[in-house]
């Protein structure tokens, strides 16, 4: 069974979190309020964290996971986005795209996916979708196009390097930067950018994959043009 986290202690994806002695949760004499990074699960009647960081109660009975969490408010309906899953059901899927509330997929949002032929997904792994749903309502996402096709979305390769970029950065890199095309000439490697400041990146080696995350946050932090930015990429590989 899982160690339960108490109050202050660091949470990942999926840890449950216990914040109250009470009988019930959901009794309206406790008067619980779960803030970004929590929520309840019904089916377990346990808190769950969705996010990482440290467990915090600003006020009696208020709880939310204080951590670095890019604000995704600024989504839209058809954004493509990375998340991670925190928990499978029956037919769908739980993941954390970096909204306070967690996003739903549907398993048969997945290319051939049918009831005899569900994709093998499972708490942890990183997914790469479109946003179906935004606004007011529960966020829902899809790994198929119009046509039923994956086009390079789905679950992302359980040996990428995944990190956080600003919000801003990672949509000016969508679609639109030749740097990481200049790149792919240097050396073989995959990516997944997200318009919710996730990036996933896959390599031959660990050690190309962080010269890739160093050129793109170096890219965030400096105006440096392209030769610089090669150069910055070639000393990352030999250090």
């Amino acid at each position: 069974m899982d160690i339960e986290r108490q109050i202050d202690e660091f949470v990942l994806p999926g840890d449950t979190v216990a914040l109250s002695t009470l009988p019930s949760p959901l009794d309206s004499s406790s008067s619980i309020v779960l803030g970004p990074g929590l929520h309840y699960d019904k089916d377990t009647s346990a808190f769950i964290s969705h996010a990482c960081g440290h467990i915090r109660e600003p006020t009696s009975l208020t709880y939310y996971v204080d951590g670095h969490r890019p604000c995704a408010s600024s989504l839209s309906t058809g954004d493509l986005v990375v998340g991670i899953v925190v928990r499978r059901q029956l037919e769908s899927l739980l993941v954390d795209i970096g909204y306070n509330e967690l996003a739903s997929l549907s398993l048969y949002d997945f290319e051939g996916s049918t009831k005899r032929t569900k994709p093998n997904v499972d708490r942890g792994d990183v997914i790469y979708g479109r946003l179906k749903i935004d606004g007011e309502c529960q966020p829902q996402i899809v790994c198929v196009n119009e046509d039923g096709k994956a086009d390079g979305m789905g679950v992302l390769n359980d040996d990428g390097y995944l990190f956080d970029l600003s919000v801003d950065i990672a949509n000016d890199l969508i679609g639109q930067d030749t740097l990481l095309k200049d790149l792919g000439n240097e050396i073989p490697y995959e990516i997944a950018i997200g318009a919710n400041g996730r990036i996933w990146i896959k390599a031959k080696t660990t050690r190309q994959m962080i010269a890739l995350r160093n050129i793109i946050l170096e890219r965030a932090k400096n105006k440096l043009d392209i030769n610089q930015l090669k150069e910055v990429f070639a000393q990352s590989l030999v250090s």
